[in-house]
């Protein structure tokens, strides 16, 4: 038995997925204490999100304004919540980044270029909610619900693979003969 999980451990990708999802667990079970203790910076996040979304539709129209986390473009608004912040996003994708057999300065630049795109990306995401809310309300659920979730995990991934194709494992450059 010993040696089967020896043998596991070595596998690069059964270790991969093994930390991955110890790495998730460990997220998963902390986060809620975390967000308690460090609630300002949660709040401040919400905020700032609907301020972001509030300065990315002001410069097309008026009607537009935010007040605390509340978001309105045309009389339809949102309310910015914890899960609207990209936290979460970032915690599996930096599950994956830690879990993925790499050097730890990879890893910081993975960190660095992955968790803004993935918070930029859900700026988007929540900018094209306000449309769809204020131009074709009845989409607006599943587009919420499911739409937009699908495409997070495509997304999550995506950065994920781009972070490792063109950091982790890049092709030096080919030499030319002369």
């Amino acid at each position: 038995m010993l040696a089967r999980i020896r043998g596991a451990w070595a596998n690069r990708s059964y270790r991969f997925v093994f930390l991955f999802l110890l790495y998730l667990g460990i997220s998963s079970v902390g986060y809620p204490e975390l967000r308690e203790r460090h609630r300002p910076v949660m709040d401040a996040l919400m905020h700032g999100t609907a301020k972001l979304e509030y300065y990315m539709l002001v410069p097309f129209t008026d009607d537009v304004s935010t007040d605390g986390t509340l978001v309105a473009f045309k009389g339809f608004s949102v309310k910015i919540i914890e899960e609207c912040t990209g936290v979460y996003e970032a915690l599996i994708f930096a599950s994956a980044v830690l879990a993925f057999p790499t050097t730890w300065a990879k890893r910081g630049i993975g960190f660095a270029f992955g968790i803004p795109t993935i918070y930029a990306f859900n700026a988007i995401r929540i900018l094209v909610l306000l449309l769809v809310g204020k131009y074709y309300p009845k989409g607006f659920e599943f587009m919420h619900l499911y739409f937009w979730q699908a495409t997070l995990i495509v997304m999550i991934t995506s950065v994920w693979a781009l972070w490792i194709f063109k950091v982790v494992i890049r092709e030096p450059p080919a030499t030319t003969a002369g």
